[in-house]
C-alpha cells in the first residue's frame, strides 16, 4: 500500500489519527515519517506506541512528526524487564528524553499479578514518572490471560485502583485506571 493509499484510507474511514505500533516501530522509523509527513500535511494527527528504546539521535528525528508518543513501562524490576526483551534503564532514559524534547507523551503499564503487581513496584514507577513530569499521563490497565500467557491470573479491578491511588498519591495529575469497567 502506498503511502498516499494509507492515508487516504485513514481520512475514509475519519480516523483522526495515524499510528505506528504493533511491533517495535522505532525500527521502521523513516518509514514512519514518510507515512507522517503526508499525514500531518493532510491535518492528521501522528503517533507512536513504543516499548521505549530509543536514541536521542531518533527522538530527534522523529521530534517534528510525532504528535503523541505512548510508552509501555512493564514494570521497574530490570530483571523482569529483561525477560520482556527491554532493558529497563533504557527505557526510562527514553521517557526523560521525551519529555526534555517536549513530546506529547503517556505511559502504559500492564498491571500483570506476580510480575509487577506489589505496592513497592507501583510505587517506584509513579514516583519516578513524577519525578520526570506530574502532568505525563499513566494508565494502568489489566491483564488478561491470553494465548500463551495462562501463567498469571487476570487481572484485579481492585488492583488497577490501588495503582491509581498510588500514582496519584505521587503527584501525578492523570492516572487512569483502564479496559477493565468501573469500580464497585
Amino acid at each position: 500500500m502506498s503511502v498516499n493509499d494509507l492515508v487516504g484510507m485513514a481520512e475514509r474511514h475519519r480516523a483522526p489519527i495515524i499510528a505506528s505500533t504493533y511491533n517495535e516501530p522505532l525500527i521502521t522509523s523513516e518509514e514512519a515519517v514518510e507515512i507522517f509527513r503526508v499525514a500531518k500535511a493532510r491535518g492528521l494527527k501522528t503517533a507512536y506506541i513504543s516499548n521505549g528504546n530509543g536514541t536521542p539521535e531518533v527522538l530527534e528525528y522523529l521530534k517534528p512528526w510525532v504528535d503523541l508518543y505512548k510508552v509501555d513501562l512493564e514494570g521497574f524490576n530490570d530483571t523482569n524487564c529483561r525477560k520482556l526483551g527491554g532493558v529497563l534503564g533504557n527505557v526510562l532514559e527514553t521517557i526523560k528524553l521525551l519529555v526534555k524534547k517536549q513530546f506529547w507523551v503517556e505511559i502504559v503499564t500492564l498491571i500483570v499479578p506476580g510480575f509487577n503487581n506489589s505496592d513497592a513496584e507501583l510505587a517506584q514507577i509513579a514516583e519516578f514518572l513524577a519525578s520526570v513530569s506530574t502532568d505525563m499521563p499513566w494508565h494502568v490497565t489489566a491483564f488478561h490471560q491470553d494465548y500463551k500467557m495462562r501463567d498469571h491470573a487476570n487481572t484485579a479491578a481492585s488492583t488497577l485502583f490501588r495503582a491509581a491511588d498510588i500514582g496519584k498519591s505521587t503527584g501525578l495529575r492523570s492516572v487512569y485506571a483502564g479496559n477493565i469497567g468501573r469500580p464497585p
